[in-house]
């Protein structure tokens, strides 16, 4: 079974998708983005110079001729206007061209600069999640102390991540299918039911921390049946993820 890393051939990373909130990089970003080729980074509010020059600070080898800005990107959509291209790219800023939003117009420049024929978007946001949907991408959900879980289990099919991770190495993991019928999920020890309208988690091996997220969501995601309780086995999982 391949990683995901095997999966795919160019990665575009949401900037603000490995940053936390102090603006420091999430952990393993330089050793993931030193292992994958190509990539690009996506940001809709930073300069070209500031992403450089924050990337390059974090550990992430990046030159600002590397860096395609909201200009640039705008220029590509006139016929003749095309730079040569590189292994990999930053992009930014804002929204691109009239009103349509500033992700999906940045995720098509990060393809075809990439020339990845089969990409794979990475956020730590449902909104980038739900961009990489809208130009219909395949697209990774990194958890951590920004991401909001009961937000995850909760949002609708159109901002669902294809796959759901708890660090970046989970890029290099093997991804087992969830397994399960109506009333219970099951992958790599881990166990989901819904019983009485409360969804419940029963946990297995925290080297496979990811396979909690995805039994999680996969019962989440299938209950047909009134609101259904999540709080408990989201503060199980919080907490086992410390």
């Amino acid at each position: 079974m391949p990683t995901l890393a095997d999966m795919y051939d160019g990665f575009l990373f949401e900037l603000e998708g490995i940053l936390d909130p102090h603006t420091q990089a999430i952990p393993f970003t330089s050793e993931t983005v030193d292992h994958l080729s190509p990539t690009a980074f996506v940001s809709a509010t930073r300069s070209a110079a500031a992403v450089a020059s924050l990337l390059s600070g974090l550990g992430v080898d990046t030159r600002q001729a590397q860096v395609v800005t909201r200009s640039q990107a705008a220029a590509r959509l006139l016929p003749g206007l095309v730079p040569a291209q590189r292994d990999e790219f930053v992009l930014g800023t804002a929204a691109v061209a009239g009103d349509e939003p500033s992700h999906p117009v940045l995720l098509r420049e990060a393809i075809r600069r990439t020339g990845a024929r089969y990409p794979l978007a990475i956020s730590q946001s449902l909104d980038f999640v739900a961009a990489a949907r809208l130009i219909r991408i395949p697209s990774v959900l990194v958890l951590n102390a920004s991401t909001d879980l009961r937000s995850l289990l909760r949002t609708s099919p159109d901002r669902r991540p294809t796959f759901v991770a708890t660090d970046l190495r989970d890029l290099f993991r093997l991804q087992p299918i969830v397994d399960g019928d109506a009333r219970y999920w099951e992958c790599e020890g881990w166990t989901a039911t819904v019983t009485n309208g409360r969804l419940r988690l029963y946990p297995g091996p925290l080297s496979t921390l990811a396979a909690g997220a995805r039994v999680l969501c996969a019962a989440a995601w299938n209950h047909r049946g009134p609101d259904l309780d999540i709080e408990s086995a989201v503060r199980l999982l919080t907490s086992l993820a410390v």
